[in-house]
């Protein structure tokens, strides 16, 4: 192979293999939601989480918040996505820091700090967009059992819960042939 094909080959592997990646993730979630939709399943829209924004509490009051496996907020999932990946970016500056050392003792900064640093301060950044968001910080925060369903309310279907995930029963697949006897 020429050096031109070997370098038409990598543009080709670079920036394709991610939009196929892309095409293939796509594919499997729409065929997810039609066999959703097929077994009587209703999935929920990626929209809906970020339409319900929370109201920020009076000055001094505590407030009350429901049980963690009922929080469907987006802001606090990106507040806990910031704080993990502001954490991962310290320790890698941390660690990177030490290529800087020299053996009189020195210290010298370089371009490698940033392997560190960008996912720092995109973590940062993570973490400022969900405070803005309505994140709610841990302090002054109570958080309390499940509440009973409102009156009136349907029934939760069988064998559901926060950490569940149950379509129901599966039928049994027909049988080609007898089983044999001895």
């Amino acid at each position: 192979m020429s050096d031109n094909e070997i370098a038409a080959l990598a543009i080709v592997c670079i920036f394709g293999m991610p939009v196929i990646g892309w095409i293939v993730v796509r594919m499997m979630k729409h065929m997810e939601r039609m066999e959703m939709i097929k077994h009587g399943m209703i999935p929920q829209d990626a929209s809906d989480k970020w339409t319900q924004i929370p109201q920020p509490p009076p000055p001094g009051a505590q407030m009350y918040v429901p049980h963690p496996s009922q929080w469907s907020s987006a802001a606090q999932y990106q507040l806990r996505k910031g704080i993990v990946t502001s954490a991962i970016g310290l320790a890698l500056f941390i660690g990177l820091s030490f290529i800087g050392m020299r053996g009189d003792g020195t210290f010298v900064l370089g371009p490698w700090l940033l392997g560190g640093l960008i996912p720092l301060f995109v973590g940062l950044a993570q973490v400022a967009n969900a405070m803005l968001s309505g994140a709610l910080p841990r302090a002054n925060v109570t958080v309390g059992p499940i509440p009973p369903p409102p009156p009136g309310s349907p029934p939760p279907p069988p064998g559901s819960g926060p950490y569940a995930y149950r379509p129901g029963p599966t039928e049994e697949l027909p049988r080609t042939k007898p089983p044999q006897t001895q």
